[in-house]
């Protein structure tokens, strides 16, 4: 199938319609935070009520309109045996879903946190939302239209470009958000000394717990660089999309180019990402 504007703009209002639904469940079962029930996944992390019924009401949505399309959700993927990578990526078009990214912050009450939809289209993401219901703002792109932001705090009917094409600053004037692996085997040790390597001289840390907003964060100029490793698509499906059209230079450790199912990532406007990147190599 032909992806034309006119259909871009078609899945990016029904993204933006079902990411506002969503976050309306969210609210919701953050008012009753202390009743949840709580679904402890091991490494992979925590999972809650509300993502679970994020979750359902995203997939059905999509089920109803694009019966054809293929879903990659992070509660659903640990369930569905039939969902792998690979089908995700070989399939004409793919809905990358996290219903919940930031659960830590959601359960403990911090309101930072938000619901991330992408669309790939054999394998590249051709439409991302990032939408934080707490704060209002709806982060969105679609391939080749440019990201854009709409701020319900501001103003619901103005939408705001976002584009970031370089950032020469100074490293003591810019503010980071950097991950270092909690892993505890001596790959520890590596991260932690890329993480002092890069921090060392900046004006500011700043460490979210929302890969999905973080990047989002990248593309508004709020943040001059991210970085972090093991990352899942449903982190970053949507808020890759949203930095490459904001003209953020997104790429993996190793300087190859952003897909979605990388194992790492970094993103910062250049001149200041490559010079991040050095570091990282070295």
């Amino acid at each position: 199938m032909k992806v034309t504007k006119e259909f871009l703009k078609e899945l990016q209002d029904f993204a933006q319609d079902i990411s506002y639904e969503a976050g309306e469940i969210l609210l919701k079962y953050q008012k009753k935070r202390h009743e949840l029930i709580i679904n402890h996944k091991g490494t992979e992390g925590i999972a809650s009520e509300a993502d679970d019924k994020s979750e359902e009401y995203i997939i059905s949505e999509i089920k109803e309109k694009f019966p054809e399309h293929t879903i990659l959700s992070e509660e659903d993927f640990n369930q569905n045996k039939d969902m792998t990578y690979q089908k995700a990526q070989d399939s004409e078009f793919c809905w990358v879903i996290d219903p919940l990214d930031g659960t830590n912050n959601f359960v403990n009450g911090i309101p930072i946190y938000a619901v991330s939809i992408a669309l790939l289209n054999k394998g590249k993401p051709i439409v991302g939302v990032v939408y934080n219901p707490t704060s209002g703002e709806c982060f969105f792109a679609s391939k080749g239209q440019g990201a854009h932001l709409v701020d319900f705090r501001i103003n619901p009917l103005k939408r705001y470009t976002l584009l970031v094409e370089e950032n020469d600053k100074d490293m003591k004037d810019c503010i980071f958000s950097p991950a270092p692996n909690y892993a505890t085997d001596k790959s520890f040790e590596q991260q932690l000394s890329v993480f002092k390597k890069n921090i060392l001289g900046c004006r500011a840390v700043r460490r979210l717990g929302s890969a999905a907003l973080e990047l989002c964060y990248v593309a508004n100029g709020n943040f001059d660089g991210y970085w972090e490793k093991n990352l899942k698509p449903w982190d970053v499906a949507a808020a890759g999309l949203i930095c490459i059209e904001a003209k953020i230079e997104l790429t993996d450790f190793d300087g190859k180019r952003y897909t979605p199912f990388d194992n790492s990532f970094l993103a910062a406007a250049n001149p200041l990402h490559d010079k991040i990147l050095g570091k990282i190599k070295n």
